[in-house]
This record gives structure tokens, sequence and C-alpha cells, in this order.
């Protein structure tokens, strides 16, 4: 709990502004399937940088209070002097407002964040003048307008990402290139997260829509979906593609085979013609790794399949596999993971990054993973 006599004492303008960050649930993988499927939740993009909640005060004052309990207050860590750009932009919002979002650099991770927030203001404000520029601060929930406490309320999760998208176009925060609207999502939110993070993306939170704000705990209604560790494995075979297609898109779906399957028909729509069907595009051009296979060594000196990796493999990898498999087979490949099971060895969520030609095969071990 924060201590509401030191938080007088140092932010007088702040007193009962300054609230616990909400914390988050680092979901299993069937976890977040099953609620990316329930369509009860919607999904934000996490940045990879440090949460921070700007606050207008009683008065006027605005604060950057982080997430961290400073050691020498015993209060949250304020920054609003690192970024006077976000400053300004935002003294437009009414008195006893509290906006919660990321502060980041795009392109860049966390130290990038650090060397800005974690200097003092008159060498961060030297930074920005750099190639970077501003740092940009990601906003993804409103909790306090105009007084109005929505934590009190118990406003829910969708609601107030509504009330946050009017705050953004009332006030034209748009104008500003360093202050984003996070952008939320509700369909096909699986397939999204694994899309995010295949471009880079630091995860995904998945938000329950009934889901109210609980300063300081860490409550089911909220999910991260967020990568984890690099790891090196070896490339042990593939997988046969999918053959049916059942995309949403079938009407305008080129892959096509009759019926039994021995006709690789035309490019052209055959939706509603009898004898044919919809395949998947590896299937009808014969790439029969639509997945790879990975694995690494044991203390026996034997591989061990730990997974499957289909993310990060573009279609001209696709055929390349197919008409040049020992170019990968028993190569060492880096990989991306969302989730490691340390118990039966398996991950989940698994990213390609590319070969690596400098390691050798038997240097993948199990214990270097798990």
């Amino acid at each position: 709990m924060l201590n509401n006599e030191i938080i007088k004492q140092l932010y007088p303008d702040a007193e009962g502004l300054m609230i616990e960050p909400m914390l988050i649930h680092a979901s299993t993988d069937n976890q977040l399937q099953r609620a990316c499927e329930s369509g009860e939740y919607f999904g934000q993009l996490k940045k990879d940088g440090a949460l921070y909640q700007f606050v207008k005060g009683n008065t006027g004052e605005c604060f950057l209070f982080g997430r961290t309990v400073s050691k020498k207050t015993g209060v949250l860590t304020e920054k609003i002097a690192n970024v006077p750009q976000i400053k300004e932009a935002l003294e437009c919002l009414p008195n006893k407002t509290i906006l919660i979002g990321e502060i980041y650099y795009p392109g860049g991770s966390s130290r990038n964040t650090t060397e800005i927030m974690g200097c003092l203001p008159a060498k961060a404000i030297e930074r920005q003048a750099g190639s970077r520029g501003y740092i940009h601060y990601y906003i993804h929930d409103i909790v306090m307008y105009d007084g109005v406490n929505f934590i009190i309320a118990q406003t829910n999760n969708e609601t107030r990402y509504k009330i946050l998208q009017k705050v953004f176009e009332l006030y034209n925060l748009n104008q500003y290139p360093f202050l984003e609207l996070a952008e939320s999502w509700t369909d096909n939110l699986y397939e999204r997260v694994g899309a995010a993070l295949d471009v880079g993306e630091e995860g995904m939170v998945i938000k329950k829509k009934t889901g109210v704000y609980e300063p300081g705990k860490r409550p089911d209604t909220n999910l991260k979906a967020k990568k984890v560790d690099f790891a090196d494995v070896v490339i042990i075979g593939f997988e046969e593609p999918t053959k049916e297609y059942y995309g949403k898109d079938i009407e305008n779906w080129q892959y096509w085979t009759n019926a039994d399957n021995t006709i690789s028909l035309s490019i052209e729509c055959h939706y509603g013609e009898d004898d044919v069907m919809a395949v998947t595009k590896p299937y009808y051009l014969q790439w029969w790794n639509s997945r790879i296979k990975i694995g690494a060594y044991n203390s026996k000196g034997e591989i061990e399949n730990i997974g499957t990796i289909h993310s990060g493999i573009s279609d001209d990898m696709k055929q390349d596999m197919t008409e040049n498999p020992d170019k990968y087979l028993n190569h060492v490949a880096k990989i991306q993971m969302m989730e490691v099971d340390k118990t039966n060895h398996t991950i989940r969520h698994g990213f390609y990054r590319g070969l690596r030609d400098d390691k050798n095969a038997m240097d993948c071990t199990i214990d270097s993973i798990f």
C-alpha cells in the first residue's frame, strides 16, 4: 500500500491520485487460446517499454508516476520533467484525470526507455534531441476523468477504453506524434497474438470486457501474452501441411482440387461447384513441410523433440525447405518463444528467427533451454 501521508508531503496536488499499478497474469497457451476464442476479451499490443501513469492533479499540476517504488521516498517514482513534451500535450486534460500507458521508443527496447527515464531531466531532454527524437507515450487505459473515479465506480475495461477513445478525439491528442492511443481488437485474437509477436512486438494484453481495474492486484480477467528469451534449437524434421482450407474468405480462395484429390484445379474461384475442395496454399503447391519440428540434445546425447514452429516462416522459405531440405535438416535455428514448459520440455508459440551456421547442433541442449 502506498503511504498517503508521504504522497501528501511530496506531491500535495496528487493527494488521492497516485494508484498502485495493476499486475497482469502471464498466461499459459491454453489459457490464452480459451480466452481469445470466448468472445469475452479484447486485445491490445504490449510495448517494450515501462509503465507510467499520467496524473493531472487536483489543481492542475502534472505528474508521471512509474510502477516502481522509490527507495528514497517510499512512493512511486515521478518523472514528468524528463518528458516535457508529454506534459505540454496533456495539460489540456481536466484536473483529476489519470491515464495509464507505456513510455517506449518505437523499434527500441526497454533499455532505450531507461536511457531516457532513468537519468536526470537535463540529460533526458538532451538525448531526445538526438536522432531518435521524442520518446513516445502509448496510452491504453484511463482510470479517472475530471474527478470521476472509474476504479471506485467499477467501470469495466471495455467502457473505460471507449471513454479513452472519446478523450483522444475530444482533445485532438492524435495531433502529437509521440502520443499513441492503443488499438483494440476483438476478432481473431489468438491469431493476432502470433502475428504481433512474429513481427517483433513485445506481446499482447488480453482484457476481459467486463473486468475492472484492481490496483496492486493480479486479477484473472487480464492475461499477458509475451515473448520470452531466444533459444537455439535443431531442425529435426518437417510436418505435412494441412489439407482442407476453412478460412473465412473461401468465396475468393484460389487453391482447389477435385474431390478425389487427383487434379489440382486452376486458380479460378470454384466456390459452390460440385466435386471440388478448397485446400491450403502449401498443400496445393505441394510444400509438404508446412511446419518445422525442432529438438535439442539431452544429457545422454539424444535428440528430444520439443515442439514445432510455423510462425516466422515465409512462403519462399517453405518452398526452399521443400526443394532443399538438407539446407535445414540437422542445422541450428534461432527461435523466440512465448512460453516454455520446463516439466515436459516443450515450447509454445515459437517464432523462427533464422539459421545459425556458426553453431554446432550438439551445443543445443535441453538444459540450456529449460
